[in-house]
């Protein structure tokens, strides 16, 4: 799918966040037997931890573009997903997730599952470091471009010049849309971050009280 496509899903999808959001704080109650539920979360304390951490991340992706370092795609003809490529330059997600402290967790990937589509995980540690981004995971999937192929034709493993130069160029408007969007969708965006990170009590608990 395009670019467009995307930004415009993600702008419509964040300024419809008020009629789709779910309401409450999803604590657990206690137990027949009694025994004291956890501590009730408190929903304008996650969204404030949000806020800081989707500001930092939204600051890292404005460095990765202002570097203007990204991913060859030598590996498909077509428009691909690609964490690492075989330079070490990683994407756009990916330089964010890295630059949050979580190196690992991008080795791991990079290992495990070079081409992964953000808009497709369900669970895991990736996830859960979505669900504390502060972004939704629409946005995330945006900021996440898929590259076109910049191989030379005689040897799809070498770069060519004139199409990186061209894909840079791309990149660099698309990321430019993009990071307006998001900023825009600022407000928005967090309810729903919130209100989905609410569901997830202990996940939401551990952002809290993280030093």
């Amino acid at each position: 799918m395009s670019t467009k496509f995307f930004v415009v899903a993600l702008a419509t999808a964040v300024l419809s966040a008020k009629a789709m959001a779910a309401p409450g704080h999803f604590a657990r109650p206690p137990d027949a037997a009694g025994a004291v539920a956890a501590p009730q979360l408190d929903r304008a304390a996650v969204r404030a931890r949000l806020a800081t951490a989707r500001a930092a991340n939204l600051a890292r992706f404005r460095a990765y573009q202002h570097k203007g370092v990204f991913p060859s795609n030598t590996y498909d003809d077509a428009r691909l997903n690609v964490w690492r490529d075989r330079d070490g330059h990683l994407c756009a997600a990916a330089t964010i997730i890295d630059a949050s402290g979580a190196s690992d967790l991008v080795a791991r990937v990079a290992a495990d599952d070079n081409f992964i589509r953000l808009g497709d995980v369900t669970d895991g540690p990736v996830m859960d470091w979505m669900l504390t981004s502060g972004f939704t995971q629409l946005e995330i999937s945006v900021i996440q471009e898929p590259f076109m192929n910049v191989s030379e034709p005689r040897d799809r493993h070498l770069v060519d010049a004139r199409a990186r130069r061209e894909e840079n160029q791309r990149l660099a408007r698309t990321y430019a849309e993009v990071t307006r969007v998001l900023v825009a969708a600022e407000k928005e965006s967090l309810d729903l971050a919130t209100d989905r990170l609410m569901q997830h009590p202990e996940l939401a608990r551990h952002l809290v009280t993280a030093r």
